[in-house]
């Protein structure tokens, strides 16, 4: 009977040991990064994001965190040259009554953000392909498959200029309609959502700026340029204080005294960035830069002519 019992025991140790033995055989163990592997980190200590930075590489693929309010700051791209609404300043920094208007509100609600301005075709190029979040301009038909507008920040007329010796001046000043300008030689800047989307059909002759625009309305080789009225007429007042050989013909250029429409310009977030969640912060920053005054401050403080002035040279 003893002998049985022992034997027992023996069976049961060696079982177990059988087991232990195959259970560490089998026990996974870690695999080595590889290259291609990513390792995340939400809100790391110093330390870790030290280690972290210097052990792995992190991948591309990896989808942005859902929100990087205080992670980054906001990437705002625009047009180098569309004074007084946005533009380069004399120091070669942002300047103009939407650079105001949108910094002070991102300052109100705590968000830190860059500026950087390029030529406009290549500005919305940029958003659009998610090297940037946004910019501030009209909504489009095509924008909107990019964008999350806000409400608008500014409201500004679509207005007819021409040279007041154009032969057809007197047509063009009676001007009330899109479907009247089709007739017409219209120069326009490239990168114009709002022309590319009503005047389709029209004769169109597409410049690279402002500059450009207006040169050929004095040179008589197109009848109506359109812009907003704001834009317009500082352009208008700038050319004309420069007194350069072109001066004169600046004198010439008359505004139509029925505007197109009035275009609503607001903040354009692209759909892929995460600041798309501050939409609706920034509404009610903007709503409340409109109760308290600032906005009209900052137009004011631009000391805009209205464009109809040069009608009366």
């Amino acid at each position: 009977m003893k002998r049985f019992i022992l034997y027992v025991v023996l069976v049961i140790i060696v079982d177990l040991v059988v087991l232990l033995s195959v259970c560490r055989q089998h026990k996974p163990q870690p695999t080595p990064l590889s290259k291609a592997d990513t390792l995340v980190l939400v809100n790391p200590t110093p330390e870790q994001a030290e280690t972290s930075a210097s052990s792995t590489t992190i991948s591309k693929s990896v989808p942005p965190a859902p929100s990087v309010r205080g992670k980054r700051p906001f990437c705002w791209v625009d047009d180098e040259n569309y004074p007084p609404l946005i533009y380069r300043g004399p120091d070669g920094k942002p300047a103009g009554i939407f650079y105001e208007i949108v910094n002070e509100a991102f300052q109100r609600m705590g968000i830190p953000h860059k500026v950087r301005l390029y030529p406009w075709p290549r500005a919305q190029k940029i958003v659009i392909e998610g090297d940037a979040d946004g910019l501030v301009t009209a909504l489009t038909k095509k924008r909107k498959r990019y964008f999350v507008a806000s409400d608008p920040i500014l409201l500004a007329s679509e207005e007819i200029f021409a040279n007041r010796n154009d032969p057809r001046i007197d047509e063009i000043m009676a001007i009330r309609s899109l479907k009247q300008l089709r007739s017409f030689r219209v120069v326009e800047t490239i990168g114009s959502g709002w022309t590319e989307e009503n005047l389709q059909g029209a004769k169109i002759i597409w410049v690279p700026d402002m500059d450009n625009a207006f040169f050929m309305l004095i040179k008589g080789r197109a009848d109506v340029y359109i812009a907003n009225g704001f834009t317009g007429a500082y352009f208008i007042r700038k050319k004309i204080r420069i007194g350069d050989s072109l001066s004169e013909g600046y004198k010439q250029i008359i505004v139509n005294p029925y505007p197109l429409s009035t275009i609503a310009f607001r903040l354009l977030i692209r759909k892929g960035s995460p600041y798309v969640k501050i939409i609706d912060d920034f509404n009610k920053t903007i709503h409340q830069m409109q109760l308290d005054g600032t906005i009209q401050h900052i137009i004011e403080n631009a000391g805009l002519p209205s464009p109809d002035v040069y009608n009366k040279k």
